[in-house]
């Protein structure tokens, strides 16, 4: 067992590499805090340059000063089914965390730590935003079989019943290798993955990086330009304007090229299959994969508690979404305000990310993570002709003063048909959005869709809510209209513009799910 080879209940520190991480850990995170001092170091001139360096060199030795701190005040041992953690430099802090509270346990390996040996580990609770705490450096097998721990639970007598007498187990790897992965991605398959990413940022950081640099690229050009003949100049002086349509191929270019560079280094070698028994709750979803940046997660299936798949236009070309896994987290729940339409949103913490996935591996997902959905006809629910409205209104108002500035500077003529514009323009976009929104519920779980140029879809089990809220304004109430908003405790799933009484019936039915619901609910 882990606790014998180990001896985890014995206080212990973190690997010596540790050191080494947590200063470029420290050192990237003061980065990140003083870019603007290291732009005011590179324009300021050679005489007054040196304060800059005094601070950078200041700020390098407090790094590894606090490094140091940190790492020689940072325990951790597992005793009494507790993960208890010492650390602290100036005021000593003491965490407990129960094992059944731990919600993920994530193990990562960046370009350091592989040379070493050693990886981080990342221990993820309910009981704060995001990440409850990070080890720095373990060595693998130490890091295994740490999270083996931590992850572990009783199983109910019953539940233990059950599989003993109609289950092989199946907790440990060499047992459940013989499983078919959920999703391994060739090299063809992340090449898709990258050609499908959102290319708009891409391109920001392409255009961003090119102003920020544009100073050194004149004097490179400049330097070019006066070594070139005079012949040669006339030609390209002549050529120029080519460099206006050629600019944007090649932005597009390289952000593509951005796109599918990051696809390789986060998701090389990506594997995702199931581990464990459901009925002993050991089983969980695992996830690896990494370039430079090695990643290892798990997340208990009975602990998932909300799940969006998203996919945009370019993604639907290769027929493909992406899946995004979260556990509880407090904070999770966003405020409904926050969560669109259809709203469908959640917290920081750690998630799990699983690109590629098509209809055939939505299907087997959706039965390992949903395994009684549909418990029951499926229901299909759709706001009323009110929201595609109201929103018509709402967006052509605001675009309204467009045509009246177009009337009083160009004529009554042009502002006519500006206004008819923006107004048939909107009209078309809020029908898009409106024939975008729609679930469906088996009176268990909920599937809630928004979109249609971006689509996501938020998928929850009602048995893990933490709240049902219905929201209606005066002018709602007149209308016969409400909101409803369903929290979990990692994301929302929120049905905007639906019929009072059927709102309130779905209410009423998910909060009898909760109440009536005995088993664990993560």
């Amino acid at each position: 067992m882990a606790e014998t080879r180990f001896a985890f209940e014995v206080p212990r520190r973190q690997h010596a590499v540790g050191l080494l991480v947590l200063v470029g850990w420290q050192a990237q995170m003061m980065l990140r805090a003083a870019w603007p001092i290291l732009i005011a170091a590179y324009v300021q001139q050679e005489e007054d340059a040196k304060y800059f360096a005094w601070a950078i060199g200041a700020g390098a030795v407090l790094t590894v000063l606090g490094a140091v701190l940190h790492f020689w005040r940072f325990s951790f041992n597992v005793k009494e089914g507790k993960f208890h953690v010492h650390k602290g430099v100036f005021v000593r802090e003491k965490i407990n965390i129960p094992l059944e509270r731990v919600q993920a346990v994530h193990v990562e390996q960046n370009l350091i730590q592989r040379v070493f040996g050693v990886c981080g580990l990342r221990v993820d609770t309910a009981g704060s935003s995001g990440s409850e705490l990070r080890i720095h450096a373990l060595k693998w097998d130490e890091a295994q079989a740490l999270r083996e721990m931590l992850t572990a639970e009783e199983a109910p007598a019953e539940a233990a019943a059950e599989d003993s007498a109609g289950e092989a187990p199946t907790t440990t790897t060499r047992t459940t290798a013989t499983r078919p992965p959920l999703l391994e991605l060739d090299v063809r398959t992340l090449l898709k993955v990258g050609l499908s990413q959102n290319h708009l940022a891409k391109v920001a950081f392409a255009i961003g990086g090119l102003v920020t640099f544009q100073g050194v690229a004149w004097e490179v050009v400049a330097e070019l330009w006066a070594r070139v003949p005079g012949l040669w100049r006339t030609v390209l002086l002549f050529l120029s304007p080519l460099i206006l349509v050629i600019s944007p191929v090649v932005i597009a270019t390289v952000a593509v090229a951005i796109s599918l560079v990051t696809s390789v280094l986060k998701h090389w070698q990506m594997r995702l299959w199931v581990e464990g028994s459901r009925a002993k709750r050991t089983a969980a979803l695992h996830l690896t994969q990494g370039l430079l940046n090695r990643q290892s997660m798990q997340i208990p299936l009975h602990k998932v508690q909300w799940v969006m798949w998203e996919s945009t236009w370019i993604r639907r070309l290769f027929s493909m979404d992406t899946v995004h896994i979260r556990q509880a987290a407090a904070g999770g729940a966003v405020d409904a305000s926050q969560a669109g339409s259809v709203g469908m949103d959640g917290g920081g913490g750690m998630k799990m990310g699983i690109p590629a996935m098509n209809s055939l591996r939505t299907r087997r997902l959706e039965a390992l993570l949903f395994p009684s959905w549909p418990e029951r006809r499926l229901v299909s629910l759709r706001p009323v002709k009110y929201a595609f409205w109201i929103r018509w209104v709402k967006r052509g108002l605001m675009l309204t003063p467009l045509a009246v500035g177009a009337g009083w500077a160009l004529g009554l003529v042009w502002g006519l048909a500006m206004g008819a514009l923006c107004w048939s323009w909107v009209g078309w976009l809020s029908r898009k959005v409106y024939r975008g929104q729609w679930a469906t519920t088996d009176g268990r779980h909920v599937s809630a869709h928004r979109g249609w140029l971006f689509r996501r879809r938020v998928m929850i089990d009602w048995t893990k809510l933490q709240a049902v809220q219905l929201s209606q304004n005066r002018i709602h109430a007149r209308r016969g209209v409400a909101h409803l908003t369903f929290h979990t405790s990692s994301g929302v799933a929120q049905l905007n513009y639906l019929p009072t009484d059927v709102a309130r019936d779905l209410r009423d039915l998910a909060m009898s799910r909760v109440v009536s619901h005995d088993g664990p609910w993560m």
